[in-house]
């Protein structure tokens, strides 16, 4: 009979052994050097920041349906691409200045773009004002409001009179244009305009309409009735400033991006799931998460019971937490956040939570859809020239791996053990394989 058990466990063993083996032989081992390579490719110069509107931000998103097709993903119900329409700050050839004019219209002083003054790119509902002390609303240590005609204008210093930083463009934000300038400019501006002079200012963006495009990639599970779980991270990013310096977005969002497909390849090595799986790329996130909302508003009937893990900002080399980032009304006790603190506790990630509308899974959890999205809440380099993958580190990428993978696999291949702990089966296998040989043959003694 002891014999009996022993064969049973042993052949159960090997059974076992076999199995975890031809996971490790056929599983495609996410990379996070692939992950770093992808980031500095698709934030180097040559897609030049990726705004909107741009031909590059085109080129980027051909390139998301180019690497979902060659990791085997369908289109999304027939559709690799969603188009939807978007204003976007386009460029006019000509030169932008901001000027002090006398009585006769002739220039008193002449301040230097980048130097003194530089667009933020909030807004560019007006390009050009004239205007003078009485047009002043406000004048406050740190900033001019001024109302013309055609409505308010901003004028402010930023931080450290540091003009490097880009805001996202919001085309219903409450200025028609926003200009930061330094203190020294501000100081000088509040002194001439008591001396009666007027200024002049023009940045040259209007604001245009278009079309861009979401990607989209389809791994079918084997349960088709059921929502998909959805893979997503945005791709777009500032583009340049006057001066051609490009705002590259290597932590926002090229990183959340490779992560992103760097995962669809894993996740299809595992063969066909048992709920599919949709990977989204969205577009024009930095001008207010159009790309998501357009996909939510078009496919709303099709995702209700989805759970969606978005990726933004994935790789940082400071030394910060991996956040889970929940919507504005969310809590650490919101289940679909709480089992991912689960897995981070059980892995020893060092984490934390943030509770913001402040990427692309808000418009989900607006429409009470499970939705969280990773990210390293580093905001020291965001949206300046200084966002460059120098600043990746190759551990960050690691540690969101080691939680996401677990957290997608629980939904999609209904929490299959051997899948997420194969190594750990192969070796516990074999080495029960051992000790029962051992057993089996001293009883054969």
């Amino acid at each position: 009979m002891k014999k009996l058990i022993c064969s049973c466990f042993l052949t159960l063993c090997l059974l076992l052994v076999f199995y975890s083996s031809h996971i490790y032989y056929t599983l495609y081992r996410f990379n996070p050097t692939n992950v770093y390579q992808n980031i500095k490719y698709i934030s180097s110069d040559h897609f030049k920041g990726r705004l909107p509107g741009t031909l590059e931000n085109a080129e980027i998103a051909t390139y998301i349906n180019s690497e979902f097709k060659n990791n085997g993903l369908k289109p999304y119900k027939g559709s690799e691409f969603q188009s939807f329409k978007v204003l976007y700050p386009k460029k006019i050839n000509k030169s932008p200045y901001l000027k002090v004019l006398d009585s006769k219209g002739r220039v008193v002083k002449d301040f230097v773009y980048s130097v003194d003054f530089k667009e933020d790119m909030l807004n560019f509902k007006i390009n050009n004002l004239t205007f003078v002390k009485s047009n002043i609303n406000a004048i406050k240590e740190n900033s001019l409001v001024v109302n013309t005609i055609d409505g308010p204008f901003l004028f402010f210093v930023p931080p450290a009179s540091d003009l490097s930083f880009r805001s996202s463009f919001m085309y219903d934000s409450n200025y028609n244009m926003y200009i930061m300038i330094t203190k020294e400019t501000l100081a000088s501006l509040k002194d001439l305009l008591d001396k009666n002079f007027a200024i002049d200012c023009f940045i040259p963006y209007e604001v245009s309409q278009t079309n861009v495009n979401n990607v989209m990639g389809y791994l079918e599970g084997k349960d088709t009735t059921a929502p998909p779980i959805i893979v997503s991270a945005h791709f777009d990013h500032l583009g340049t400033d006057l001066n051609g310096t490009i705002y590259s977005g290597a932590l926002d969002n090229a990183s959340g991006l490779s992560f992103m497909l760097e995962m669809s390849k894993y996740l299809t090595s595992l063969g066909k799931p048992d709920r599919s799986i949709l990977f989204l790329g969205f577009n024009a996130e930095e001008f207010g998460c159009l790309g998501s909302n357009a996909f939510i508003t078009e496919y709303k009937d099709d995702i209700q019971r989805c759970k969606v893990f978005n990726f933004d900002m994935i790789g940082s080399n400071n030394a910060v937490p991996l956040c889970i980032m929940g919507g504005n009304k969310d809590t650490d006790k919101t289940p679909f956040i709480k089992s991912v603190s689960i897995t981070c506790k059980t892995e020893k990630i060092f984490f934390d939570y943030l509770f913001e509308d402040a990427s692309d899974h808000e418009g989900f959890r607006k429409r009470n859809i499970d939705a969280i999205t990773f990210c390293d809440n580093d905001i020291t380099r965001i949206h300046t020239p200084q966002d460059t993958f120098e600043n990746i580190s190759l551990d960050s990428i690691e540690r969101c791996y080691d939680v996401a993978s677990k957290e997608i696999v629980k939904y999609t291949f209904k929490d299959n053990l051997l899948i997420i702990y194969y190594k750990e089966c192969t070796v516990i296998s074999i080495t029960l394989i051992l000790i029962f040989s051992l057993i089996y043959k001293k009883k054969n003694k």
